[in-house]
């Protein structure tokens, strides 16, 4: 009896002693974030959710499953009294494509790049990208096959590309609130393999989530790995383009460059190597040049943050629709 007795109270103080160290960990997340990204003067204004409720949240917006389960696209359609043509145009990307107005309730529906590109071409939009999303979500769906079951298959697929996604295709985890491993591939005998991450559910574990997140800032160095990077770009870029003529060989794949975001590398965006890309036969678009402007100037941009605002997406939506999209 003393013997299960010693054994119970070693586990309980097992048990303690983790719930106190993820709880630690938990906090020092939270002061790292304050202090990279909030001014001091705010500090006693930021709320963090509680402990137990960023520990019991099976979810995360950054992953396949939250998005298949919450039916994550959007369709859109012309103003009412507008002819459009029946085939479809899919968009992919990240928090550019899917607007971040629907997420901070700021702005409606009809000021995203979907509604907007709708109105223009005429021909109803399927919005597949979300906020925090990369290339390698694009890729996922194409792969394994629903969304061709799904959704009308479309004359065009416009994949919006900012260079921070080069770096997400090497990211762990998005950041200490995920909950869980990031969606990454790597090519392997000439195919992208999805990486399975090893014991992956103690990836929820505040303490494992603080030395990911540390170790990320390390991974960052392969953003810097340009010619490395760019050879995986490539790579999601031929194989999507490899399913979509399956299902429709003359479909028109369509990359638009897009000079944005709150960290990004240049190099990724003027690299000679589009060319490479462009030979296969997908169309390449740098935003910026097409329109003869600097889409990071203030008049383009959401003014709460670094998102493109209407205005960009009208004259982006503009300009797609009089060379690219007929």
């Amino acid at each position: 009896m003393k013997k299960r007795t010693k054994i119970l109270i070693s586990m309980l103080v097992v048990v303690v002693f983790f719930i106190i160290f993820d709880i630690a960990s938990y906090e020092i997340a939270n002061r790292k974030f304050l202090n990279d990204y909030v001014p001091k003067d705010q500090w006693s204004s930021y709320h963090f959710p509680a402990w137990w409720e960023n520990k019991f949240r099976f979810h995360d917006v950054t992953t396949m499953k939250w998005f298949e389960e919450n039916g994550g696209d959007k369709l859109f359609r012309p103003a009412a009294g507008l002819e459009y043509k029946k085939s479809p145009i899919w968009i992919f990307g990240c928090s550019f494509v899917y607007g971040t107005s629907m997420v901070n309730g700021h702005h409606p529906d009809e000021e995203t790049f979907g509604y907007i590109l709708s109105k223009t071409t005429h021909r109803p939009v399927y919005t597949r990208g979300y906020p925090s999303w990369g290339i390698q979500h694009m890729y996922y769906q194409l792969e394994k096959g629903d969304i061709f079951k799904t959704l009308p298959n479309p004359d065009y697929v416009v994949y919006v590309f900012i260079s921070d996604h080069a770096r997400r295709m090497q990211k762990l985890i998005y950041d200490f609130w995920s909950d869980g491993a990031y969606l990454r591939y790597e090519e392997k005998n000439g195919k992208l393999v999805q990486i399975k991450p090893i014991l992956e559910p103690l990836w929820k574990l505040n303490a494992v989530k603080v030395y990911l997140t540390n170790l990320e800032y390390k991974v960052r160095a392969a953003y810097d790995k340009h010619e490395e990077n760019f050879d995986l770009l490539e790579k999601y870029l031929f194989s999507s383009q490899e399913i979509l003529k399956q299902h429709n060989p003359n479909v028109k794949f369509i990359v638009l460059k897009y000079n944005g975001g709150d960290g990004f590398d240049q190099w990724f965006l003027d690299t000679e190597r589009w060319k490479e890309i462009k030979d296969k036969g997908i169309i390449v678009i740098d935003a910026d040049k097409e329109l003869g402007v600097d889409l990071k100037d203030k008049k383009y941009l959401d003014p709460d943050n670094y998102h493109p605002n209407s205005y960009a997406w009208e004259k982006i939506s503009e300009m797609l629709s009089k060379k690219y999209i007929k």
